[in-house]
């Protein structure tokens, strides 16, 4: 190779002359972004010779591009389906490194017959800044890139398609979920973004190994990428129905992130009132908090006592925590609610005669009931387009409103009800 194949103004040419709208070998090419970064913040001059180390990674990039010619890529998204098919999803990934991050489109298809197909649709990646960012930070970044793509496809469908996001990143997933106010300005800005190009329920958790992002985080080879059945088709639970794909995690996060920040999904069953009330006396309690860990010991032993697997943890979860606050919260709408539920479930209408039907009331995932409103296209976060309905007198409303008193710093009562309406409201 010539010794003008081995500088930085060549190597830049070459990074030019890649044309990848869809970004079918992104991890390979990313592979030379990141070399030419490196070459950015060594100084290197335009026409000097590469340091031995970077040569290495050239003439090993140069070699392995030979591989390309063993990539065959398909011009038909739906393969060899050759029946109706009767649903069809974009499922997006994404993921980061020190070095770069990325995201990955697939639609998935599935047939009448209940047969299921997935096609690779496009991929994008960036090398990740100069400045110094946490990987939590890049991992936030890459989910943005990917409801952005995700926005930018859809619109060039001429079907619909329903959307779900996954990441492997645990911390992003809650900071997707929860109130973006909470946050500092870089995490604000990207969460309400990406909020307001999805909703916080179409996002998912996934197992590392089973994320075909982190090829575009870390790169590989062309032979290895065109082998590699996890880029061009996604994880194998992709093919088949949703009770196969990765359950919800549970995890212990900082306690203060925990209790201001985050907001997760959790499922809690109820069976009546009366075993609530036989469980934990609300009455008892004069702090929100106080009941919400009582209440999250009561399920742990009741949970370590039904099954083989036992959580031995000297600490409460953020999961237990939200689990809690999510079986009050049923409690309370089912005692002053149950009506409107039961009309909800039944797709009926609400009487006229109930008190929160101007509200416009609906169910979410979690069988809560949460306001519709007018705030749908607002630049607001979820929580604050949608809030849990309460009753104004109750106990757990009391606990609650004390709660956001206090931790506002016991400002008056037009800022506390602002702060408690982010997330509830009174009707």
């Amino acid at each position: 190779m010539s010794r003008r194949g081995e500088s930085k103004r060549f190597i830049l040419s070459v990074v030019g002359r890649i044309f990848g709208p869809i970004g079918i070998l992104g991890p390979f090419v990313i592979k030379l972004k990141c070399l030419l970064q490196e070459l950015w913040t060594l100084g290197v001059e335009w026409d000097s010779e590469l340091p031995p180390k970077l040569r290495h990674k050239w003439q090993q990039w140069s070699s392995e591009a030979e591989g390309l010619t063993e990539i065959k890529i398909p011009r038909f998204y739906l393969g060899n389906i050759d029946q109706e098919i009767s649903k069809c999803e974009i499922r997006c990934f994404s993921d980061a490194s020190k070095s770069a991050y990325g995201t990955i489109l697939y639609l998935r298809f599935v047939t009448c017959n209940i047969e299921i197909e997935t096609s690779f649709i496009c991929s994008k990646s960036r090398v990740a800044p100069l400045k110094s960012l946490t990987l939590p930070r890049l991992e936030l970044t890459a989910t943005l890139l990917s409801a952005r793509l995700a926005k930018q496809v859809s619109s060039c469908l001429k079907f619909d398609a329903n959307i779900y996001y996954w990441t492997d990143s645990r911390i992003s997933y809650y900071w997707i979920r929860g109130d973006s106010s909470a946050f500092k300005p870089y995490i604000k800005n990207r969460v309400q973004e990406i909020q307001l190009l999805s909703d916080p329920m179409q996002w998912r958790h996934c197992p590392g190994k089973d994320n075909p992002a982190d090829l575009l985080s870390r790169g590989t080879s062309a032979v290895k990428l065109a082998q590699n059945e996890l880029w061009w088709h996604g994880p194998p639970w992709l093919k088949l129905t949703p009770d196969h794909w990765p359950n919800r995690h549970r995890d212990i996060l900082d306690s203060e992130l925990c209790s201001e920040e985050l907001e997760h999904r959790s499922s809690v069953h109820v069976a009546v009132t009366q075993q609530r009330e036989a469980l934990v006396d609300i009455n008892r309690f004069s702090s929100l908090k106080k009941l919400l860990k009582t209440t999250a010991w009561v399920f742990r032993f009741v949970n370590n006592a039904r099954n083989i697997y036992k959580s031995m943890d000297f600490y409460i979860t953020a999961d237990e925590i939200q689990n809690a606050e999510y079986f009050w919260l049923k409690c309370v709408q089912s005692e002053f609610y149950s009506a409107e539920i039961l009309a909800l479930k039944q797709n009926e209408q609400l009487r006229s005669s109930s008190e929160i039907k101007s509200l416009v009331p609906y169910l979410d995932e979690n069988n809560l009931l949460r306001l519709t409103g007018r705030l749908l296209e607002a630049d607001l976060c979820f929580g604050e387009k949608h809030p849990v309905i309460l009753p104004r007198r109750c106990k757990f409303t009391e606990l609650l409103v004390i709660r956001e008193h206090e931790r506002i710093g016991h400002c008056g009562v037009s800022a506390t009800l602002t702060q408690l309406r982010k997330k509830n409201i009174d009707t």
